[in-house]
């Protein structure tokens, strides 16, 4: 408005001069500029107000030069001839003659463009483009060239942020028609811009106006333009955005690790970077906040062994752990594939202070176990090799036992006769309530620790974990093959909630809790906000720009044995336990669980032993756990173990 301001009163003083040079009785450049300005108080700067206010009532002052484009020029163009008028008129009903002169009024309308556009263009040119100039592509295209033509897809588009990957956007949709897309709307967090325009787009703010611009204006997709959010930000985002039924797409977050300039200097965001959400990033979080320092001051220069180093948790801790510049890293597990796709991936991290190692072997192999903590003499040990699906450890109960329990303890026993420094169990929050054959063979191996932490010159320390979002025979796994499959998705009760959490934050997590312990604690890791596996079925859908219960059903099973509505309750972690860390609880052992049987556990031959042997063994150890028997109901649904 200053700018305008000042562009009106050159354009109206040079207008006037100009104009009222001509005739016989014109006046001279002297007396013409007095009398300009001995007619300005009650003349031209009444004009000048009234063409500002018809710029404001044309919502010229809302556009975001920014990101301006030929539309919002021809908004400026058309509000100038607008604003004319209406000066006129005005001039006409107030009597300003020397307003009222054609060549004046003729004249004002030229300088009137070249000033006000020629600012708003020189603004565009040297201020804003220079950032773009020296990001163009290899080849030399400009922002709108460069886009190729794509297949056309009719829509109406709801673009979510206002920064420049949603001004990249707009400006492929605006210039490439074949996209078949047209932006209606831009949702943003920012109250300052609102009512603002985006490239002519009109910006509100606001997360409640997703859902009620969605079916006001009949959006056929939402496109979350947002790279430089958090993963919370964007599960937040995705909470809303799934209501809808809209298709929703993304684009992808950027690297929270990259510095501000390397951003700045990214290419332009395009359609072609566009990708579908996944369920993780609905249920993701941001990464903790985590001392890294006295995790390194922990593991830096140590042997660190990994069992069930193949897995998706134990892979991933591998990960985090060889950026710790252990001496020695192993990885041992019995599945082969898995640690040869680690060591290729581990590869770069090797340098001649940290070794990467990888063993084939069976936690259940005494033998195996031995030779390999003879030959590496591990200081830190995690034991995350276990068997964890509970149908099937219900349904197998002598094969879980023998991973979960005597596996454990071979790998506890050897860590203390080879004088490790720590050993931590890698447990799961089902060990919380043992309603299941799984989750009493975690129980046992966690009270196993406890006591030969009293006996030990080892510090054994138990870290609790939830489901992993990167699980392969987890409920999001399966949603997805059934999705792909074309449904329906099975629910085993429309109130059954899990919580979630990824396999990076699980192993950031159990890295900084084995910087914690000294001996005898049980971490509780998250816990994290419980998800409704029925909701977490519909978002799976609507993700994937489907109508659940419609394109693809839903359909409620039973509870499988074993398995109960919640695994645990995560209020009561921060009512029962004490805070150590971010996202790190203390929890203390209230059961009063005490093994007094360990030569009728330990003693048998494993070769000899059976599902009846182990379902007694567990008995004695939880003797106040009832089996659910064949015919037995829960919740007025009919639950068969065998």
């Amino acid at each position: 408005m200053v700018c305008d301001l000042a562009c009106f009163n050159v354009s109206y003083l040079l207008a006037y001069l100009i104009g009222s040079s001509f005739g016989a009785s014109a006046p001279g450049p002297a007396e013409a500029v007095k009398n300009y300005f001995a007619a300005y108080p009650a003349g031209f700067l009444i004009l000048i107000a009234i063409k500002l206010l018809a710029m404001y009532v044309f919502s010229v002052y809302k556009i975001i030069f920014e990101y301006t484009g030929a539309r919002d020029f021809q908004r400026v163009a058309l509000s100038l001839f607008a604003s004319t008028l209406a000066s006129v008129t005005a001039a006409a009903l107030i009597g300003i003659g020397s307003a009222l002169l054609p060549r004046v009024i003729l004249l004002s309308i030229i300088f009137d463009m070249a000033l006000a556009l020629g600012v708003r263009v020189l603004y565009v040119r040297f201020v804003v483009r220079r950032q773009e100039q020296e990001s163009e592509d290899p080849d030399g295209l400009s922002l709108r060239s460069r886009y190729a033509p794509r297949k056309k897809a009719v829509g109406r588009v709801m673009v979510i942020g206002a920064g420049r990957a949603a001004a990249d956007l707009i400006t492929e949709m605006q210039a490439n028609e074949n996209l078949g897309r047209k932006a209606e709307v831009i949702v943003n967090d920012d109250k300052s811009h609102e009512g603002d325009l985006l490239l002519g787009v009109e910006i509100v703010t606001g997360r409640s106006e997703i859902r009620l611009r969605a079916r006001r204006q009949s959006i056929d997709e939402i496109i979350i333009a947002k790279p430089a959010a958090s993963k919370r930000q964007l599960a937040s985002l995705l909470k809303e955005c799934v209501k809808t039924r809209c298709a929703i797409r993304m684009l992808p977050l950027a690297n929270p690790n990259l510095q501000s300039a390397a951003t700045a200097a990214a290419p332009p965001a395009s359609f072609a970077d566009l990708k579908k959400p996944a369920i993780a990033d609905l249920l993701g979080r941001d990464r903790p906040r985590t001392d890294h320092r006295e995790i390194t001051d922990q593991m830096k220069g140590r042997v660190v062994l990994v069992t069930g180093g193949a897995g998706v948790f134990g892979s991933e801790l591998c990960r985090r752990i060889i950026r710790y510049r252990p001496r020695r890293l192993i990885a041992l597990d019995i599945d082969e594939d898995g640690l040869a796709m680690l060591a290729s991936e581990l590869d770069v991290y090797r340098t001649a202070e940290t070794e990467f190692r990888i063993v084939v072997a069976s936690v259940r192999d005494q033998a195996m176990m031995r030779r390999a903590f003879a030959a590496f003499r591990p200081h830190i040990v995690f034991h995350a090799a276990e068997l964890k699906q509970i149908p099937l450890a219900q349904a197998n109960p002598r094969e879980t036992f023998l991973t979960n329990v005597l596996g454990l303890k071979t790998a506890c026993d050897l860590a203390d006769e080879f004088s490790a420094e720590k050993f931590i169990l890698c447990s799961t929050v089902r060990a919380a309530d043992t309603a299941s054959v799984a989750a009493q063979c975690k129980r046992t191996a966690e009270i196993y620790i406890a006591e030969k932490n009293e006996k030990s010159q080892t510090a054994y320390a138990t870290a609790r974990f939830p489901n992993l979002i990167e699980g392969r025979g987890n409920v999001i796994a399966v949603f997805d093959r059934q999705f792909e499959q074309g449904g329906p998705l099975t629910v085993t009760d429309k109130d059954i909630a899990r919580r979630f959490m990824s396999a990076e934050e699980a192993a950031l997590l159990a890295a900084r809790a084995a910087a914690l312990a000294t001996g005898g604690e049980i971490f509780e890791l998250g816990p994290g906000e419980a998800f409704g596996i029925r909701e977490l079925a519909e978002a799976v859908i609507r993700l994937a720009g489907k109508i659940p219960y419609e394109d693809i059903d839903i359909v409620v099973t039973q509870l499988r044995p074993g398995e109960r509505l919640f695994e645990d309750e995560g209020e009561d972690v921060q009512r029962g336990g004490v805070q150590a860390a971010e996202r790190i609880w203390f929890m203390e052992d209230r059961s009063g669980i005490k093994l007094p049987h360990w030569s009728q556990l330990w003693c048998q031959d494993a070769d000899h032993m059976d599902d009846t042997s182990v379902m007694e063994l567990l008995r004695l150890i939880f003797p106040t756990y009832k089996t659910k028997t064949a015919g037995s109901t829960m919740r007025g649904v009919k639950i068969d173990n065998e």
